[in-house]
């Protein structure tokens, strides 16, 4: 053996982790191995990590710093409070953003190389020529999606306003029945004083 541990009466003991990379330790030839204590502290050592990385990470934007782009449906029933919050946020910032989908002929572009600059000379030319009706169209288009997302804006903030309420209620309840808890007991036991 060239393992120098196994020349001072160490013997190597490989145990693999979730990554399967091994995690190898030394024990004394003759004694055994201590697997309960050794994987308790791998397991306090992994929580530890995973919890840094939570404080350090406080959305998934965070953790790979850019907007994820999402055509699937999200399950809003299984969000948490502060997902949900989130996703509100998000989803009224997406609307804020598209409010007027008028066309901007500074953006039309073309991906061919040779024929690409006739193709958008072209198509900016159609669009000055039928802005004034696309306009017309699209204005009121852009005058309710201004509506639309005020009211979701609305909508939000008074579902917040109604949260803590809600919250302010549910606390006042809990003292009044801790309240009744105590004078039922004040009660009974005068009764039993008295009697």
């Amino acid at each position: 053996m060239s393992d120098p541990f196994y020349k001072r009466g160490l013997t190597k003991v490989l145990r693999n982790n979730s990554k399967s990379d091994t995690i190898s330790f030394y024990i004394k030839k003759g004694e055994p191995v201590q697997e309960k204590r050794i994987v308790e502290e791998e397991l306090r050592r992994l929580t530890e990590q995973i919890q840094k990385q939570k404080e350090s990470v406080q959305s998934i934007h965070g953790l790979i710093r850019e907007t994820i782009d999402h055509h699937y449906p999200v399950d809003l029933w299984a969000l948490s409070p502060r997902e949900l919050d989130n996703e509100m946020g998000d989803r009224l910032s997406f609307m804020n953003d598209d409010i007027d989908t008028r066309p901007d002929p500074a953006v039309v572009s073309s991906h061919r190389k040779i024929i690409g600059r006739p193709i958008v000379f072209i198509k900016r030319m159609f669009m000055k020529l039928t802005r004034f009706y696309s306009n017309a169209l699209l204005q009121k288009q852009r005058h309710f999606n201004e509506q639309v997302v005020a009211f979701h804006l609305a909508s939000f903030i008074r579902a917040r306003q109604i949260e803590k309420r809600l919250l302010n209620i549910e606390e006042k309840l809990k003292q009044l029945h801790e309240e009744q808890e105590l004078l039922a007991e004040k009660i009974e036991q005068d009764y039993y004083d008295a009697h």
